[in-house]
């Protein structure tokens, strides 16, 4: 071939095929030398002729491609087919209501879904020491319950209803509940027209539902010729009758008339009579039986009288609601109706009928204006209402429309086709809302079912055919061995377990284990995944039931034990358990044989597939009805139950519960006697199953199911139980299982399944014990005669008397006679009462046997439990569990040493006893078993010993005291230890921890009578001699009180104190109860540890809690009078420090309009106003305070620090520091005594004007050299002064508190939409890093949102962060915007202005206020607080300004400002504190990153800063030198230079390095 080709074919079936080929000449493979050598026209016609051929075959290739694309439209009609056949049916709860988690409540059908989740808003009561609800917020809703993949629809609900009791919650909602009802009384209801495109698939509805007014889906067919002519029948709808005072009509329906299409509904008209309802609900065929069939289809007003009301209001009331409506309503004339359809067209609407009939009697809240645009009721206003007093001639000229459309912004009013509509300021009269609906208009009642059969002559329906019963379906196994075979069975097991979990499967597997209830869990599941009824083996149904197995019939498959002997080579042990070793040194080694566990498939088959005799009565009677035999089936459960059993009227609809902490189970008295059997039933395997001590510690209650395992289990093992004894389960449902099991691996569902398996098999089994020793003493009574040899023949002789001594032939030989005799015995028991005897039973227990289900005898099981005597004087003590063996280990003295458990059922007791023994690494030796009276005795002995003494009975000791007072004239801790000795008078009670504490508590509270309260209290309690240690929440408790007291009394002493802060509980670990700080280290310690939770709860992978709740409490003096603040912070949240968290909490309750409303709602205007002045006081006088004393605190530190430091200071800096002392000693009882506006701290300055210099001078060489390396001077700072040597990253932050609020992950267009921009002085710092080639802003989005690396300290990056690349010289920033995209922001490196400060603009003029003199400079008040000074007040004469910084003050002149601006200047008059005193030690660096962001810096801050350097080895002493010179900055920058352009040193020997 000349050409080679290259093919691009591809085929999407349903949807797309391509066929395109192209060709390529290959020179090397063609061979012209013939084709060239034709004369060209022979050649243009050979080249026409093939290109004619190829058109050919082209156009065929286009025929097949239309009719690949009829074909393909074929596969997507069936591809669309098969999407609708495999859509799932949707999940529902059978109308039940579920909580498929803590919060939420749903149930639903097929059609609708209804759910509601309750959350409760808590705060924290100091007194009550805990967290109490305040309010409970509501969220509810009614949706269509679509299939997945359909969208779902709102019918009703809201989003969040607020309210102040969950009493009125509660019965909201039980009004929505009931409201909504209808919708859930069927599986399947029909389906709204406009809801019907959520349950079709590509167009067509799905199978098991129907559309209202449409024939339910079926199966199309040919009609008729006959059918065809006739013509088409129309749904006939009743003619309404004429209606008399008719206010609306309500068009009452039959559901189930409304489905078959025919005649159906009638209108009813309102306000009606109870005679009148009697007659419409006989024409529509409603009565008590079918009442659920009722519902409200239509609503109507006469014509002419248009009466807005919702439909689907209408439609979920009450028929005598709606007649209670029209009669409301029948009172209001024209005016108020058409106010009425108004207020319903507009926000304020009704949303309740509770609302609907409260109207009548609030007309007065609305007002009507007439008036349909902003025009018409300009014009009203201006003309018509009398509120405008303007001149006639002036009218014209005003702009009615945008009069109109001002007011009716400003009244909040709205326009509706019947006018406009206004709400007053009339408070809403709750009368009828939430009331029953007054006698008078009570009509509905429901006719009797006998009067409506005879009236529609209705026949009775036809008996139910038996239902056939399930086919039996073995499973058939293909593997090539037994091991293939058993992996096929167990794999079958787990899709088993998976699909179990459908209500009616899930009922069949409880049918079958109620039958089946003493095997194993996955025997009972694999019988009923086959259909199993009744099982048995072959040879079983053909010798023991003479049935034979129906030929062709295949066996059913299930498993049984199998276990086998293997040999294992071990070490080798001698006596005391210790390795014997060899001649070699190696440890000897021998052969055990050991007996391994395992199971092999094993075949049965079903009673339905056998033949032959009948089956005898297994020997179950069936309680139906009134439940035959019931006393005598319900003694057998009060024995059965481990609690007591009582009746009680039970308010709220519930059949019975289990108490907890009463241990007892209460039913419901007056109940059915099948109802009453059946609660018992569910609550005993409650009290069986779910029994735990509420008071016990947290990890003792951690295994207890959650409540929904709860109700499945119980539920479950009472439906197998009902089953088993016949009682009537058609009540059961069990649709919720599948929500329940969804999410749970398989281990946790099938140890569930198991634990339901071995309940239902414990409780049937001791229940038919107990019915058999009932029924034997009720035949007894019957038949006394016969009685007496069956008693005299159970009888037997003490085994142990002769027994034992007897030669083994002898012995076997009378156990066999002793064997056949039992055997009688139960055999003549079955014959006559179908049971066995407690009597016989007991005498076969005495010979060592048991007896099976059967009735065939078996010899007993081996022990349950041994005690054994070791070597050591120890005692080991074991009993048998569901997963081996639990054991404890004793001492000589019968005290608990150890324990656990040993998971290793395969063991005997003795081979246990020897493994628990080397676990512990004690030597076997010899164990000594403890039988008969010697195990009793050691089990009472270990009780005895280990039991916790109960604390004597405590009446406390104020009764010996009569009010006298006690040893006034004693010292605190004297006191205390009289009255421990006087509680103490005839026993101990206290422990030397408790003593302790209460001496210590009374020397700090000084109150007699709390110490008295807290001896009774401890005393009552004994718990330190019960437990050996102290209630360490007590402890804690009592330690808060006394650190508590000991600030107050330091408050209180010393009037120049600062605040202190104790920590009353907290969940920190960082943190103890009763610790107490200063309020600056607390201010701290607080920002640090919220810094440092929220950081590591941002980590990947934590799993940890998210907040560390601290309760703390503030003591201080202000204005002179001690006080104190308490509240609450967690450590995680954000909030920052101690005082951010203070100025944060208030701002919001401030501005929280929820608080305001429920303030002003429960408490009333009063309590929002002394609330908002208290957050007030608060927040101007309270926070700025604290600010304060943090500010003296620092000062403080700062000039204590160097003055102890020992380091040399120039006279000038000592004199300076002192004076920061006299000055923060001197502030502080001024602070306390309310005087705010404090001196002006003194300045370094003043004692040493070189070091202004020295700073203006190393801000210009930042500066400088800054710009040159490309950076900022933080960036420069953050580089130790160098320019990157190589390509690097840094990334931003906005820093926490609520200064960054309104740039925190905010988007690049809301900044932009608020007049914000991206500035570099609201960012800091927060990471750098090499940039490589590969680094793109995509990897570092990922990296520091998944993998963050260690020395990475911000939070995950996040919109509203900044990146910054530098590279090639330049430097680039990228703002993070939304949906993880980057946009580029040169603003970010803008710098600002320099801009001139106030001492560079004065005027030389002095202003007087009656608070000083001040400089008058000619800024502006915005270039004032660019510069950090805020207003301080103004001059008497308003002329005047004076704004201040904290250290400095200057006068301005004043600007033209509004009223609005007067008040808030005067606000800040009164409360403007003195801010920022003193930094903490800034560095240098930190330094000039502030003087290049334009911030002020302290000659204090660099003269520490340069003191810092001094000590540095590689820096030089600062000299104060006047001359200019580079700064000590810039020389050690120098002098690093130099050293590059130095050889690199000799590396040093290793002699050198000794």
């Amino acid at each position: 071939m000349s050409y080679s080709s290259y093919d691009h074919d591809d085929l999407e079936p349903a949807s797309t095929m391509r066929i395109e080929r192209r060709i390529y000449f290959e020179s090397g493979k063609a061979d012209l030398s013939e084709m060239v050598k034709l004369p060209l026209a022979e050649l243009l016609s050979l080249r026409a002729e093939s290109a004619a051929a190829e058109q050919e075959v082209f156009d065929r290739l286009k025929e097949q491609a239309a009719a690949w694309e009829e074909q393909a439209g074929r596969t997507l009609f069936l591809d669309k087919a098969l999407e609708y056949a495999r859509t799932l049916p949707v999940t529902h709860t059978a109308n039940q209501w579920e909580a498929p988690d803590e919060y939420r409540h749903i149930r639903s059908n097929m059609v609708y879904q209804m759910d509601y989740s309750i959350s409760e808003n808590t705060r924290y009561d100091s007194a009550a020491q805990k967290s109490v609800p305040y309010s409970w917020t509501l969220r509810w809703g009614l949706y269509t319950n679509a299939p997945h993949g359909n969208p779902m629809e709102k019918i009703a609900g809201q989003e969040r209803k607020v309210f102040s009791s969950r009493e009125e919650l509660d019965k909201y909602l039980n009004g929505r509940i009931k409201a909504h009802d209808h919708y859930f009384t069927e599986i399947s209801p029909a389906i709204p027209k406009e809801y019907a495109d959520c349950f079709k698939v590509n167009g067509c509805l799905l199978p098991g539902y129907t559309i209202e007014g449409e024939e339910p889906a079926k199966a199309a067919a040919l009609p008729t010729q006959e059918e065809a002519a006739q013509p088409q029948q129309t749904t006939a709808t009743p003619e309404r009758r004429e209606p008399v005072n008719e206010v609306f009509s309500i068009f009452l329906d039959n559901r189930a008339e409304a489905q078959t299409g025919g005649p159906h509904g009638y209108w009813l008209s309102l306000p009606t009579s109870a005679e009148q309802v009697q007659e419409t609900l006989k024409e529509i065929h409603i009565t008590a039986n079918n009442q659920q069939d009722l519902f409200i289809g239509d609503f109507s007003a006469p014509e002419g009288k248009p009466l807005e009301l919702p439909e689907d209001l209408i439609k979920t009331a009450s028929v005598d609601e709606l007649n209670f409506l029209a009669a409301q309503l029948q009172k209001l004339d024209a005016v108020e109706l058409a106010e009425l359809n108004a207020v319903m067209q507009s926000p304020a609407k009704m949303q309740t009928i509770g609302q609907l009939l409260d109207y009548a009697e609030n007309t007065d809240c609305f007002v009507l204006i007439n008036a349909k645009d902003n025009r018409s009721l300009g014009e009203y206003y201006l003309n018509d209402s009398g509120l405008f007093v303007v001149p006639d001639p002036w009218k014209p000229a005003i702009d009615t429309d945008r009069l109109g459309s001002f007011i009716a912004n400003e009244e909040q009013g709205t326009f509706t086709d019947y006018g406009y509509i206004l709400r007053t300021s009339d408070e809403w009269q709750r009368v009828h809302e939430g009331q029953p609906v007054p006698e008078e208009y009570r009509v509905m009642a429901y006719p009797a079912p006998e009067i409506l059969r005879e009236e529609s002559k209705v026949q009775p329906e036809a008996a139910t055919p038996a239902k056939a019963p399930q086919p039996v379906t073995p499973i058939l196994l293909n593997g090539q061995n037994s091991a293939e075979r058993m992996k096929e069975i167990t794999d079958r097991l787990e899709t088993g377990i998976q699909e179990l979990f459908e209500s009616e499967r899930y009922k069949a597997y409880l049918t079958t284990m109620s039958k089946f209830h003493s095997y194993s869990f996955n025997n009972t599941l694999l019988i009923a995944m086959q259909g199993g009824q009744l099982v048995a083996g072959y040879n079983k149904w053909r010798d023991d039931f003479h049935r034979n197995v129906k030929k062709g019939e295949k066996a059913i498959k299930i498993l049984a034990p199998a276990p086998f002997k293997a040999k294992k080579e071990v070490q080798k042990l001698d006596a005391q358990g210790r390795p014997v070793m060899g001649k070699d040194g190696k440890p000897v080694t021998e052969v055990q044989e050991i007996q391994v566990p395992a199971f092999k498939i094993v075949s049965v088959f079903d009673v339905s597939q056998t033949e032959g005799e009948p089956l005898p009565s297994i020997g179950v009677e069936e309680l139906t009805g009134s439940v035959e035999r019931y006393g005598e089936f319900f003694k057998a459960l009060e024995q059965t139950s481990p609690v007591p059993i009582g009746f009680e009227d039970i308010p709220g609809g519930s059949h019975g519960y289990y108490h907890l902490t009463e241990k007892r189970i209460a039913i419901q008295e007056g109940m059915s006697e099948l109802q009453t059997l059946k609660t018992a039933i569910h609550e005993i395997a409650h009290s069986k199953l779910h029994a735990i001590d509420p008071e016990a510690p947290a990890i003792e209650q951690a295994d207890r199911p959650d409540s929904r395992t709860r109700e499945v289990q119980a539920e479950s093992v009472a439906y197998a139980v009902c089953q088993h004894y016949g009682l009537d389960t058609s009540d059961y449902s069990f649709g919720y299982v599948a929500g329940w099991s969804s999410g749970k691996d398989l281990k946790e569902l099938k140890a569930s399944l198991e634990t339901i398996r071995a309940t239902a098999h414990e409780l049937i089994t001791t229940i038919d014990g107990h019915l058999a020793q009932l029924q034997k003493e009720r035949q007894a009574q019957q038949e006394q005669p016969q009685a007496a040899p069956l008693e005299q023949a159970a009888e037997q002789p003490d085994p142990d008397s002769v027994f034992s001594k007897l030669p083994p032939e002898q012995q076997q030989e009378m156990t066999a006679s002793v064997k056949a005799m039992l055997q009688t015995l139960i055999d003549a028991d079955l014959k006559s009462t179908g049971e066995v005897s407690q009597g016989t039973k007991e005498a076969a227990q005495v010979q060592g046997f048991t007896i099976a289900g059967d009735g065939t005898l078996e010899q007993a099981k081996a022990p349950q439990e041994a005690a054994y005597r070791l070597e050591s004087g120890d005692y080991l003590y074991i009993q048998t569990s569901e997963t081996g063996y639990d054991y404890t280990l004793y001492g000589p003295d019968y005290k608990e040493l150890d324990g656990g458990q040993l998971d290793n059922p395969g063991l005997s007791l003795v081979e246990a006893g020897k493994e628990i023994l080397a676990i512990h690494e004690r030597p076997a030796g010899t164990m000594e078993p403890l039988t008969g009276d010697g195990l009793d005795d050691f089990l009472e002995a270990t009780e005895q010993a280990n039991a916790i003494p109960q604390p004597q009975a405590w009446n406390g000791i104020d009764g010996l005291l009569n009010g006298k007072p006690f040893m006034p004239e004693a010292s605190p801790a004297d006191r205390a230890a009289a009255l421990i000795e006087l509680a103490e008078k005839n026993a101990p009670r206290l422990g030397s921890e408790e003593r302790q504490l209460i001496v210590a508590y009374a020397e700090a509270v000084g109150d007699t009578d709390k110490v008295i309260g807290l001896i009774n209290r401890l005393c009552e309690q004994g718990y330190e001699l019960q437990k050996g240690q102290m209630d360490s929440f007590v402890k804690s408790e009592i330690g808060s009180e006394i650190a508590v007291a000991n600030a107050q009394r330091q408050i209180a002493q010393n009037p120049a104190a600062e605040p202190v802060v104790t920590i009353l509980w907290s969940e920190s670990p960082h943190l103890k109860d009763g610790q107490q700080m200063p309020l600056h280290e607390a201010e701290a310690v607080f920002k640090e540890l919220d810094s440092a939770r929220r950081h590591e709860r941002e980590q990947p992978g934590y799993t940890g809690h998210w907040y560390d709740k601290t309760k703390f409490r503030i003591d201080f003096t202000m204005q002179g009078q001690p006080d104190s603040y308490e509240g609450r912070q967690d450590f995680g949240d954000g909030d920052g420090s101690l005082i951010q968290h203070i100025r944060g909490y208030h701002e919001y309750y401030a501005q929280d309009e929820s608080w305001k409303n429920h303030v002003l709602h429960h408490e009333g205007p009063e309590a929002w106003e002394a609330d908002k002045a208290q957050r007030d006081m608060l927040l101007h006088e309270f926070v700025p305070y604290m600010e304060l004393h943090c500010n003296l605190a620092a000062m403080e530190q700062e000039a204590r620090r160097p003055l102890r430091s020992g380091e040399t200071l120039t006279p000038e800096q000592t004199a300076y520091f002192n004076a920061v002392l006299d000055y923060v000693k001197e502030c502080r009882p001024l602070l306390n005594q309310g005087q705010y506006h404090l001196p002006e701290p003194p300045q370094l300055a003043d004692f040493d004007q070189n070091l202004q210099d020295y700073k203006k001078q190393i801000e210009a060489e930042l500066e400088q050299e800054a710009a040159a390396a490309g950076l900022t001077v933080e960036e420069y700072v953050a580089s130790d002064y160098e320019a990157p040597a190589q390509p690097n990253f840094s990334i931003y932050q906005v820093p926490p508190g609520p200064e960054g609020r309104d740039f925190r992950y905010r988007s690049y267009e809301d900044l932009q939409a608020d007049g914000l921009s991206v500035d570099r002085k609201n960012y800091q710092l927060v990471y750098t890093a090499p940039l490589d080639k590969d680094t793109t802003l995509d990897e570092i989005y990922r990296r520091f949102n998944i993998e963050h690396p260690s020395d990475y300290k911000g939070h995950s990056l996040s919109t509203g962060d900044i990146v910054v690349f530098r590279q090639d010289g330049k430097q680039t920033a990228y703002y993070v915007d939304e949906g993880a995209d980057y946009r580029q922001v040169p603003e970010f490196f803008a710098q600002p202005e320099k801009q001139l400060t106030p001492d560079e603009c004065m005027t030389g003029e002095q202003i007087q206020t009656p608070r000083g003199r001040f400089y008058l400079t000619d800024r502006s008040r915005e270039q004032m607080e660019a510069a950090g000074y805020g207003f301080h007040h103004q001059s008497e004469d308003g002329r005047y300004l004076i704004m201040a910084n904290g250290t400095r003050a200057f006068a301005i002149p004043a600007q033209q400002e509004s009223h609005i601006k007067t008040a808030e200047m005067s606000t800040e008059q009164n409360y403007n504190m003195i801010d920022g005193m003193m930094n903490n030690a800034p560095s240098m660096e930190e330094l000039e990153a502030r003087a290049k962001a334009g911030e002020q810096i302290s000659l204090l801050d660099v003269a520490e800063a340069a003191k810092a350097e001094a000590k540095k080895p590689k820096q030089t002493r600062k000299t104060t030198q006047k001359q200019k010179k580079p700064s000590i900055r810039a020389q050690l920058a120098a002098a690093k230079e130099e050293q590059k352009k130095k050889p690199p040193a000799r590396e040093k020997s290793k002699e050198m390095e000794v």
